[in-house]
């Protein structure tokens, strides 16, 4: 069950982003999903496999879903937040990314895919919103490193 709430997450976030009016470049979209494609596959390998916090499912398609989650939806999620900043508010869209990240976390431990030992969402929480300011910070550097080699060519 897991595996499928997963990829039509997965697949519906990719849709989206398929269809809505992006406000970055595919350059600049491209940048913010590959940083938090990386931040958070560390950050996974580290609270899951090093720290033992949080252990993960050893059946299969259990795993597969966590994988969606951790290198689709999660960093897709930010890069349409991104997208949406300048349209709506700022907090609005965050908090809502936020609540939709959680919700998924929530149904993860509920399907078994995680299981919290010295964890808790609160944890999840905090890591979303640090996320959020990776994301937002590495496109302002991008756009500046990228302004400033235009400018000296």
């Amino acid at each position: 069950m897991a595996f499928t709430i997963f990829f039509f997450a997965a697949w519906l976030t990719l849709a989206l982003f398929a269809v809505m009016r992006k406000r970055l470049s595919l350059i600049e979209n491209t940048f913010v999903f590959m940083v938090i494609f990386v931040i958070n596959i560390n950050w996974a390998w580290i609270i899951f496999e090093e720290t033992n916090f949080v252990k993960l499912t050893t059946e299969g398609m259990d795993y597969t879903a966590f994988l969606l989650f951790r290198s689709i939806i999660i960093p897709m999620i930010l890069v349409i937040q991104l997208n949406l900043i300048p349209k709506f508010n700022t907090a609005l869209v965050i908090i809502t990314s936020v609540i939709i990240l959680l919700f998924l976390t929530y149904l993860s431990t509920f399907f078994h895919v995680t299981d919290y030992t010295k964890w808790n969402l609160g944890y999840d929480a905090l890591y979303y919103i640090f996320l959020h300011v990776i994301s937002y910070y590495s496109l302002q550097l991008f756009r500046k490193t990228a302004n400033n080699e235009v400018n000296y060519s």
